[in-house]
């Protein structure tokens, strides 16, 4: 069974979350100007000849760029940002492209992942309403005190990198800004087409049907392995997948043959 969270001795995090949150509106001009077969340079270097991103300095554009885009989504293979530049390009909703985003940077970010698992959605359960950088400064003292933070960051640096975990999580919709500045929690359901998008990258990078719904991806949005496997039945045969169930046994059966394909269907 895979463990639902990353959490261990060996995790190490980083003020990398700092560079950039989740940057939904950089990441999708990105995508739209990106080509598969561009070499990075030759794209860095487009990207600040037509200043894609706006007002950014020099500087700040070259670390969106690699330390952000490249990192998340091209690096070891650039699946990541073909697969968002489809979401994109389809009709499916921008929520579904914002799921996907979120789990991508967890997967490089361990800091992501666990304080969603660790913090957020338990704040869910025990009906908090709002989440501040206090909840996010705790969470950080207690890294520091097991090693995943070593050596110690500043106050300075911990604040930040506090802001910039609730920025990401504001930005994604786990969080609602309120008139007074305050960070309200929302109960997130991930959309449908973010199951079975996330079921079928899952698949496409070899994971078995008996290990699939117990991945720690489905943690960022708050579901178990029953949860997982009742969304995918739910969600029926006309998104082209049937699920069968027998005591612990789990057979998914796909009737597409690829993810560009999928996103098709669930763009119809």
């Amino acid at each position: 069974m895979t463990s639902l969270t990353s959490s261990s001795k060996d995790v190490r995090y980083t003020t990398s979350i700092v560079k950039g949150a989740a940057l939904v509106g950089e990441m999708q001009k990105l995508l739209e100007n990106w080509q598969p077969s561009e070499p990075y340079d030759a794209f860095l270097e487009r990207v600040q000849h037509q200043d894609m991103l706006g007002k950014s300095t020099a500087y700040r554009t070259k670390d969106i760029v690699r330390r952000v885009f490249a990192r998340r989504l091209l690096i070891p293979t650039d699946e990541p940002a073909r697969l968002l530049k489809q979401i994109m390009q389809s009709n499916l909703p921008s929520s579904t492209f914002n799921e996907m985003l979120l789990v991508y940077s967890s997967r490089k970010d361990p800091l992501i992942h666990d304080f969603i698992l660790q913090e957020f959605w338990p704040a869910v359960r025990s009906g908090r309403n709002i989440l501040d950088t206090d909840t996010v400064l705790t969470f950080l003292s207690g890294a520091t005190y097991d090693g995943r933070i070593d050596p110690p960051w500043s106050d300075n640096v911990e604040l930040r990198v506090a802001r910039s975990i609730l920025g990401l999580l504001r930005d994604v919709g786990f969080l609602r800004e309120t008139q007074r500045g305050r960070k309200e929690i929302v109960n997130y359901r991930i959309t449908d087409e973010g199951t079975v998008i996330l079921a079928r990258e899952l698949y496409e990078s070899g994971v078995s049907d008996s290990s699939l719904s117990e991945h720690q991806d489905w943690g960022l949005f708050g579901l178990s392995r029953t949860d997982v496997l009742d969304r995918l039945d739910g969600i029926g045969e006309e998104r082209g997948l049937i699920v069968q169930r027998a005591g612990s046994v789990v057979r998914l059966t796909w009737f597409i043959r690829s993810m560009e394909e999928m996103v098709n269907v669930l763009a119809r």
